[in-house]
């Protein structure tokens, strides 16, 4: 669909019920793309889509990846092949774990098996990542702040937004006040194609979460189009950014009440709290280690709880004495 003159949201299905929006801004002097999903996406649904409105894929200037994960990385080396003139870019501090799949799947997917008390990911489960994503050296990178040309009068920014990465970054056009917002904002669940939730909300870095959603909250938006999300317009844009900082508060709200029955794991937590928490499927629990691990250092650096480590090598936390 195109959300203005010249922005448009393409739909990527992957895995069995799953969809993941990129967007791609088509200018008279240059044109972004923005994100890839996973390796099918590409030949699947992106350049269907370009040929549909006539744009051909070698004009395409730049190729920005809002973030690390499978789901937006994932195509860089097709499309790459696709478009071999457009420029590679991410934001420096997700640099490493788009250009290397392995990387990604030890610094973000496995990392709660390092203290955590979370199994290792799966030999399974380690190759469906390496057989998604597909990844390419990056070409240039990026802070947030960056403007970019697309014709004489239009101009489009990547902003900043961290929380779900380090490094997050979400597309804003001032014309059509349209912002391609990637998971800068993750409300109460991630949707599946049928809108039905998927899985829990995974940001993980609190403080910087809270304040991209601020920094969200002040712009003049009027079209939020999130990856996983319907597009919101109007009021519904502060409404799902206010959604979205109220689960991360509710979230805490509940580690209070759970740290009153003692010392606890984050499993503990996970298994404890997870139906109170959403309705995604159950095998999917799991997942509520990022935004879990996020609250917990969050809270234990304010001094809300206290951080240990049991016999076993695995954090725990309490309430402070």
């Amino acid at each position: 669909m195109e959300l203005a003159p010249g922005v448009h949201r393409i739909a990527c299905r992957f895995d069995v019920n799953r969809i993941s929006f990129v967007h791609l801004f088509v200018g008279t002097q240059a044109s972004m793309l923005v994100d890839t999903c996973c390796a099918h996406n590409p030949e699947q649904d992106i350049l269907p889509y370009m040929q549909k409105i006539g744009f051909n894929p070698k004009r395409l200037t730049y190729i920005l990846i809002s973030h690390s994960d499978l789901d937006h990385q994932g195509g860089n080396a097709p499309m790459k092949q696709a478009a071999p003139q457009a420029i590679l870019m991410c934001h420096n501090l997700d640099r490493p774990w788009i250009e290397s799949t392995e990387a990604l799947i030890d610094g973000r997917y496995d990392q709660f098996s390092r203290g955590y008390g979370v199994s290792p990911m799966s030999a399974e489960a380690r190759a469906n990542v390496h057989a998604q994503t597909l990844s390419a050296p990056i070409d240039m990178t990026l802070e947030g702040g960056e403007r970019f040309r697309l014709s004489d009068d239009w101009w489009i920014e990547a902003i900043h937004t961290p929380g779900h990465t380090w490094g997050h970054l979400a597309v804003y056009d001032p014309r059509s006040k349209v912002m391609a917002a990637g998971e800068a904002a993750l409300w109460n669940a991630i949707l599946d194609a049928d809108w039905k939730p998927a899985l829990p909300p995974t940001y993980c870095y609190v403080e910087t979460y809270l304040q991209t959603l601020e920094q969200l909250m002040e712009m003049p938006i009027e079209q939020y189009s999130g990856a996983h999300w319907e597009v919101r317009r109007g009021a519904e844009v502060r409404e799902f950014l206010r959604e979205s900082r109220d689960y991360c508060l509710r979230v805490e709200e509940m580690l209070l009440e759970f740290v009153k029955h003692g010392a606890f794991t984050l499993p503990e937590a996970i298994h404890a709290l997870a139906r109170n928490l959403g309705s995604w499927d159950s095998t999917n629990d799991g997942l509520l280690a990022y935004p879990l691990s996020g609250s917990l250092e969050h809270m234990t650096a304010r001094g809300l709880l206290k951080q240990s480590v049991n016999e076993a090598g695995v954090f725990t936390w309490s309430i402070p004495s």
